[in-house]
């Protein structure tokens, strides 16, 4: 069964967004503690006709809320998986121009490995360096000279320094996803499910105060959890083949409202209700990180440790599987 709400051997799991029946049962040397840091809220789920269908790919996003007192709740919002999903995995190159000093350092980085003796590697650098022409030489020697100079030289020698241009790597990118929904109500039950939804995501965009009687200081919007569900293997799993999300920062929400005609019911709920969302992941990722994501190794809550995210260095071991 998907998700149901009216059953309690049925409850979404806080551990793994799949539903604890009797096939989910906990071994005895895993059970929660039973004053659990994480505690789940009763789940948003559109078209609420999605309960109990385990045919449908899914797609559960999921904000920890992490309040004063140190416990995290754990909000869990349900859609159809949508369509055209994109993820732009992206690194950072420059070009690097080494010049005459890039030449020079391989030449010294060479005297300090290979096979042979220094004293011999010296000496051949030093015959080398005798086979360097006239012209040569003074293209070499232009370079101290101001850089009008130098261009004349250059210009009567028909040579250049070779700027013995490399691309360098700087660092990979922080991904970023978006996805859009649209929602229609059908009764006044839908128009405030679809409220709700929209609200929550809306409402987890913003820091919260730092203190419960003071906001000199703001604490971190939530951090979420997005992952793609099958429902029809034992409760449900995540679908192997759509790649991974880290945990993620909800960075924008923006809300339409009848898009495509101005329609109310009698109690002025609009008909329609169209949201696009902006996720950036916590931080940029290596292909480690990538790796134990795609083994399932790093847990359920992906980069997040009592509601904040964990930085680099600080990630627990892998899950060890059995």
């Amino acid at each position: 069964m998907f998700i149901p709400l009216d059953n309690q051997n049925q409850i979404l799991s806080g551990a793994g967004d799949v539903a604890r029946n009797e096939q989910f049962k906990i071994p005895e040397a895993q059970k929660p503690d039973p004053k659990p840091k994480n505690q789940n809220v009763a789940p948003l789920i559109y078209p609420p006709d999605m309960r109990g269908d385990n045919r449908r790919p899914c797609i559960v996003f999921c904000a920890h809320e992490r309040t004063l007192s140190g416990v995290t709740n754990q909000h869990r919002i349900w859609f159809p998986a949508p369509g055209s999903l994109a993820f732009g995995d992206s690194a950072d190159f420059a070009q690097t121009d080494l010049g005459i000093g890039g030449t020079a350092a391989a030449g010294l980085a060479g005297l300090f490995s290979g096979d042979g003796s220094f004293t011999d590697k010296v000496t051949q650098k030093v015959k080398n360096a005798s086979s360097i022409q006239g012209i040569q030489a003074a293209v070499i020697a232009s370079s101290a000279v101001p850089d009008g100079l130098q261009t004349a030289v250059n210009l009567g020698q028909g040579q250049v320094i070779n700027p013995n241009t490399n691309t360098t790597f700087n660092k990979n990118g922080v991904r970023q996803f978006g996805f859009k929904f649209h929602m229609s109500a059908r009764d006044e039950k839908e128009s405030v499910l679809i409220r709700d939804i929209q609200s929550k995501f809306r409402h987890f965009t913003y820091a919260d105060r730092g203190g419960p009687n003071s906001a000199i200081t703001l604490e971190y919007p939530p951090v979420w959890t997005i992952k793609f569900m099958n429902m029809n293997v034992g409760g449900g799993e995540e679908n192997k083949f759509i790649p991974r999300i880290y945990s993620c920062y909800c960075t924008s929400v923006n809300t339409t409202y009848n898009s495509t005609g101005n329609i109310y019911f009698s109690d002025n709920a609009p008909l329609e209700c169209e949201i696009e969302l902006q996720f950036t992941e916590t931080r940029a990722l290596n292909r480690k990180d990538l790796d134990t994501m795609e083994k399932a190794q790093l847990g359920d809550e992906r980069g997040i440790a009592g509601g904040r995210p964990i930085f680099h260095g600080s990630e627990p071991a892998p899950i060890t599987e059995k």
